[in-house]
């Protein structure tokens, strides 16, 4: 009779504290049962780029060394005010609220440097449900752009979002640039505009 495989137990931190299972399969309760956090906070499982929201029926596989961290609700769903000002822009934008507590900002006829075609594109910023703690990250552009040179820009790939395809931009800011409590909505945008004067 063959014996049962052992279990291989994983370390994973929430909020900062560590915590052994012995099934890396958990759902968001069972991770908010384990950790004593309310059921009704919001928890995010860290990753690149954007935290993924885990529901408490969501099922996740977790990885040794994983970080997950909660936020109560009262942190979520509040309507983000932007201003053409908090943007550094004239043009038109739209603020969309996402379910998930993210907000969508999506700026019309941005525009592009000479290095680019065509000149002027559809933004999308990304602002967590941290935000302005969270620092955003990445950015996307409708229609997708090419360099003068007719090539793709580097670290592009396509994206289905809002209904359409967008162009994004694999793009993060320095460890440290982002500083909670100080930087501001129009700080990235001069990121943003930076890594477009790149050309590249």
């Amino acid at each position: 009779m063959e014996s049962p495989s052992p279990h291989h137990h994983i370390e994973v931190f929430i909020n900062a504290k560590k915590f052994v299972l012995d099934n890396p399969v958990q759902t968001g309760a069972s991770l908010k049962t384990l950790a004593g956090i309310p059921l009704t906070d919001t928890l995010f499982l860290q990753k690149q780029g954007e935290d993924e929201v885990i529901g408490n029926d969501t099922t996740v596989t977790l990885k040794n060394g994983d970080h997950l961290h909660s936020q109560p609700p009262a942190d979520y769903g509040r309507p983000v005010s932007i201003t053409g000002e908090d943007l550094g822009l004239s043009c038109a934008f739209e603020v969309l609220p996402q379910p998930d507590g993210w907000t969508f900002v999506v700026i019309n006829d941005y525009p592009l440097p000479c290095a680019y075609t065509p000149r002027s594109v559809r933004l999308l910023i990304k602002l967590p449900p941290t935000f302005p703690d969270g620092q955003p990250d990445m950015l996307w552009v409708n229609p997708g752009i090419r360099t003068a040179a007719g090539g793709l820009p580097a670290g592009t790939g396509d994206e289905q979002l809002l209904g359409g395809t967008w162009q994004r931009f694999s793009w993060h800011l320095n460890p440290g640039a982002w500083k909670p409590g100080v930087s501001t909505l129009r700080d990235y945008m001069r990121c943003v505009r930076a890594r477009f004067e790149r050309g590249n």
